[in-house]
């Protein structure tokens, strides 16, 4: 998750970190006295001073960036700099963000993913990426046949980085959840990320853009119908040989 234009509601309210109205987003879903403290000492030693509430999504009556099975992701403020805050959630499968961190760090050693401006045991501070998620971008936004395919193209040649770093991203199926579109696109979340089981971000991600499902679909009002064979051939070789040649062959699939 992070912070998307289309996720930030005009109604946008800054609080000091110590606000009792953010207390239920601090410490969300349950709220424990220690835990909420321990994270308002993290907050100040990443500098955060203050949270942007502003959103679609609500969370205990107030409007945040994102949610979702780990955490939740809001607008902060470091000082000057506004950043995107995920806060691990008090339920969550896993007692600190470590191994999020990690892999978001191998993504970003790639060019991949927002920036990581700093951690701790219970948030991740990164870069704050405005844009439009991609299934916005590709209903609303009048693209072209040639900047559908750069995009797809582009998209794609950032799984292939993954892929050769040896890290899955692990949801990049549902790219609708992953993938913000800014001046390129970036993506996103690696909470269920993994450097041992085999990459598969290519082949996913072609999937969701090229064969199945509801961005497909408005991919080739755009761009036009695929050769679906071809695409199925090319991600199968692929899928066994993850060679720069076959990923090109991935790409002339393409309807340019």
């Amino acid at each position: 998750m992070t912070l998307s234009q289309q996720n930030v509601s005009f109604l946008d309210e800054e609080l000091d970190i110590r606000s009792p109205r953010l207390i239920p987003i601090i410490s969300y879903p349950h709220f424990l006295e220690s835990e909420y403290k321990d994270r308002i000492i993290e907050m100040e030693s990443l500098g955060i001073t203050s949270i942007i509430l502003g959103g679609k999504t609500i969370v205990n009556g107030a409007h945040i960036a994102g949610k979702g099975c780990v955490g939740i992701v809001v607008k902060a403020k470091a000082g000057s700099k506004l950043c995107a805050l995920k806060i691990r959630r008090t339920d969550a499968d896993r007692k600190t963000m470590d191994n999020e961190v990690r892999f978001h760090k191998i993504a970003n050693s790639t060019c991949i993913g927002p920036n990581l401006e700093g951690h701790t045991k219970n948030l991740i501070a990164m870069e704050l990426v405005t844009g439009q998620s991609i299934i916005d971008w590709v209903v609303g936004y009048k693209a072209t046949k040639s900047k559908m395919c750069s995009l797809a193209a582009a998209i794609l040649e950032q799984c292939f980085s993954l892929d050769e770093a040896g890290l899955d991203h692990g949801e990049l199926s549902r790219l609708t959840r992953h993938v913000i579109v800014s001046d390129k696109p970036y993506i996103i979340d690696f909470e269920s990320a993994s450097t041992t089981r085999k990459t598969c971000n290519v082949t996913a991600a072609a999937q969701s853009l090229l064969l199945y499902g509801i961005i497909a679909n408005k991919v080739k009002k755009i761009m036009g119908n695929t050769d679906k064979e071809k695409v199925i051939q090319a991600l199968r070789t692929y899928k066994h040989f993850h060679t720069r040649a076959n990923f090109d062959a991935i790409l002339r699939s393409l309807p340019i």
